[in-house]
């Protein structure tokens, strides 16, 4: 007999436990406050391979002279839980390491001009910088220089911010939340990047150099990682997402050099649709490749034309696990195999297999007997499905998918819809010795049978 004054705080803690917002952090000292312990970190989650960030790590240690680096992988991989494992790897070499999340200072729905990029980026360094060392009166910050600088070859009154007053807050809340200032300050910035990568160079030279005063080391590392840069997506009409979509491939393709600020080694999140440049792309940037995350591995191995994947049951109880360490309670509302069910629907998507599972939780309350009948599963997988709704084209792209598990990119004129795709989580990319795609498990069955 269900009790519904038990269950509830149970469903509760299962919510909580279960926020895929909450990355684990790393050490005694974590670099971000929302996070869960490391005690709930499960080992192997995306293959028996070596780990990506401990490769990233080495090639960090390995360089001198400061690099950039660029980090991938679909939503719901765990990147900013492997970003912070990277971190603690880094501080554990001797580095020191400081974690910008952009989306607290960039509009990621508009598209981004390297102008306001820079000052994201260094803006947020220089916060960060101040807040491990201490407000130095005799160093200016990032957004105080810039705004300087606005000062001498803009013209300020256009961009909507007055002189005087806390201009770092302002420059950072415009930045963000002001569609119009970010407009008017691409347009009037665009004749002026040579002198705005000229002030960036020097911040980092002495920010750099300030770092290494304070820490007593002379030769330390200071690495920069740079999050939520992936998210940058288009809202709208298909014009728009486009605009955002070339946006970013334009920052990364076209301005590379002006993302190399030496001595300062950058690990930066891309979106994953930006792989399909890699020919080119990985030439550009230290270590000569996309460090890309692929899906947790929940398949044996790249199948054969025409062929579904092969379930991997090592995967499959890791992502088991996952849900176990955060909430051991679980049982008491699935068995063992609706759980696998439901890890193997999500493809390997951590997000999406958490959204299911609390779906599913919350229909607790309302049931006559525990475990979960299997219909509540169905809504919660329906529930899912119905995010990605199928049109004729993407189902014809998709069903390419299906016989060949690569990505379906006849031209970078098609870029904007492989991004979508992508952004959208119809496509996962997986990594078995090879990288490879399938579509969404739950999309699978449609796509196939053609509608």
């Amino acid at each position: 007999m269900i009790d519904p004054k038990a269950l509830r705080p149970k469903i509760k803690k299962c919510l909580n436990a279960l926020d895929a917002t909450k990355p684990v952090v790393f050490g005694d000292h974590p670099l971000i406050e929302r996070g869960v312990s490391q005690a709930l970190y499960v080992e192997g989650l995306h293959g028996s391979e070596r780990a990506l960030v401990q490769v990233l790590a080495d090639r960090i240690d390995f360089d001198e002279g400061g690099g950039t680096y660029l980090f991938s992988g679909n939503r719901g991989t765990g990147k900013t839980t492997e970003l912070m494992r990277l971190a603690e790897m880094l501080r554990g070499s001797g580095c020191e390491v400081f974690y910008v999340d952009m989306a607290e200072y960039l509009n990621l729905t508009m598209a981004v001009e390297i102008t306001d990029f820079l000052i994201s980026m260094l803006g947020g360094l220089s916060e960060k910088v101040e807040q491990r060392f201490g407000d130095d009166p005799a160093r200016i910050g990032f957004f105080e220089r810039v705004w300087n600088f606005l000062q001498s070859e803009v013209k300020t009154d256009e961009l909507g911010l007055e002189a005087g007053g806390d201009v770092k807050a302002s420059l950072k809340m415009s930045l963000r939340e002001n569609p119009t200032f970010k407009q008017k300050l691409q347009e009037s910035t665009r004749g002026h990047v040579a002198k705005l990568m000229q002030e960036s160079r020097q911040f980092v030279e002495s920010t750099v150099d300030y770092i290494r005063q304070q820490s007593g080391d002379p030769a330390k590392k200071v690495v920069l990682l740079l999050d939520s840069v992936e998210r940058l997506r288009g809202v709208g009409d298909s014009e728009d997402v486009g605009k955002v979509f070339k946006s970013v491939e334009t920052i990364f393709s076209g301005h590379a050099d002006k993302l190399r600020l030496p001595p300062l080694y950058l690990v930066c999140t891309v979106p994953p649709y930006l792989t399909a440049l890699a020919g080119n792309l990985a030439a550009l940037y230290s270590g000569g490749r996309i460090y890309m995350l692929p899906s947790v591995h929940v398949y044996e191995n790249r199948p054969e034309d025409g062929e579904a994947p092969k379930p991997s049951a090592i995967g499959l109880n890791a992502m088991v696990e996952v849900v176990g360490r955060r909430f051991p309670e679980w049982s008491q509302f699935f068995t063992g195999e609706q759980l696998l069910r439901l890890a193997a629907n999500s493809g390997g998507d951590l997000r999406d297999f958490f959204r299911m599972v609390g779906l599913s939780i919350t229909e607790a309350l309302y049931q006559t007997s525990l475990p979960l009948p299997d219909s509540v599963l169905n809504a919660a997988e329906s529930a899912l499905r119905n995010d990605m709704p199928l049109a004729d084209d993407d189902r014809q792209k998709l069903s390419r998918v299906l016989n060949t598990h690569e990505r379906p990119l006849e031209s970078l004129d098609k870029l904007p819809d492989f991004a979508r795709l992508i952004e959208g989580k119809y496509l996962l990319n997986y990594r078995n010795g090879v990288d490879w795609y399938d579509v969404h498990p739950l999309l699978r069955d449609s796509v196939a049978r053609g509608g």
